[in-house]
C-alpha cells in the first residue's frame, strides 16, 4: 500500500469518529443560535422599558391662571383706530425640565376706536411652548370663534358678524414669585367673514397665577 494512500485512509477513519472536523469553517453570525438569542433580546429590552414606565411617577400638570392687559391697532381699517383690551385665560401647563407645554382657554374683549367703533369678544382654545423657567420665552396660538361689532355706516344702530377668530403671537416671562410669572406679549389678530377679514397687532402685558399639581 502506498504512503499516500495509507494517509488517506486514516483521515477518512478520523472523520467517521468524529464528524465535526470535516468542516473547520467558522459558523456566521446569522447562525440558528444567534436567531434565537435577538428576540429573546428584544423582549428583555421591552420588558425592562416597560417596568421602567410602570413604576415611574407621572408628571403632574399645573393649573395657570391669567390676565393679559393690551395695546391695539387695527391693520388696514381707515374707519378703525386704536384701542385697548384684555383677555383672561386658564389651563393646564406640564413642566418638562426647562420645556413648558400649556394647553389654554382665553377669552377676551378688545376696543377700537374710528368711526365704526368697532369691538371683538372671542373665545378661542389653543395652546403655548415655552423653554426656560426663571425667564421663559414662548410662543403660541389660538383658534375659535369670534363676533364684530360696529356702527353702521349708512344709518342708525349697530351691526356685527360673527365668524372664525385666531391668534399667533410670542411672549416673555419673569418667574418673579415660585407661583406668580409677570410678562409681556405681543400677537396678530384676526375675526374672519365679510368683505374682508377684520385684523389687528396687539401688544400688552400679562400677570400669570401657577396653582401646583402635586398639592
Amino acid at each position: 500500500m502506498s504512503p499516500h494512500r495509507c494517509v488517506r485512509d486514516l483521515a477518512q477513519a478520523s472523520r467517521r469518529k468524529n464528524p465535526t472536523m470535516n468542516d473547520s469553517t467558522p459558523r456566521p453570525l446569522t447562525s440558528s443560535g444567534a436567531r434565537r438569542t435577538l428576540p429573546r433580546l428584544c423582549v428583555g429590552t421591552l420588558a425592562v422599558a416597560a417596568s421602567l414606565l410602570a413604576f415611574s411617577r407621572p408628571a403632574a400638570a399645573d393649573t395657570i391662571v391669567g390676565v393679559d392687559l393690551n395695546f391695539n391697532n387695527a391693520i388696514g381699517e381707515e374707519d378703525a383706530d386704536s384701542g385697548a383690551g384684555v383677555d383672561v385665560y386658564f389651563g393646564p401647563r406640564l413642566d418638562l425640565t426647562i420645556l413648558t407645554l400649556t394647553t389654554e382657554l382665553t377669552g377676551g374683549f378688545h376696543d377700537f376706536g374710528g368711526d365704526y367703533d368697532p369691538a371683538v369678544y372671542r373665545l378661542m382654545g389653543g395652546g403655548r411652548i415655552g423653554i426656560g423657567a426663571i425667564i421663559r420665552p414662548s410662543i403660541f396660538a389660538h383658534v375659535g370663534v369670534g363676533h364684530l361689532r360696529f356702527d353702521e355706516p349708512f344709518g342708525d344702530g349697530r351691526d356685527g358678524r360673527t365668524n372664525v377668530a385666531g391668534d399667533l403671537g410670542a411672549a416673555l416671562d419673569f418667574t418673579i414669585l415660585p407661583l406668580v410669572d409677570l410678562g409681556v406679549q405681543g400677537s396678530y389678530n384676526v375675526v374672519g367673514g365679510g368683505d374682508e377679514p377684520f385684523e389687528w397687532l396687539q401688544a400688552g402685558v400679562h400677570v400669570t397665577f401657577v396653582f401646583d399639581g402635586d398639592s
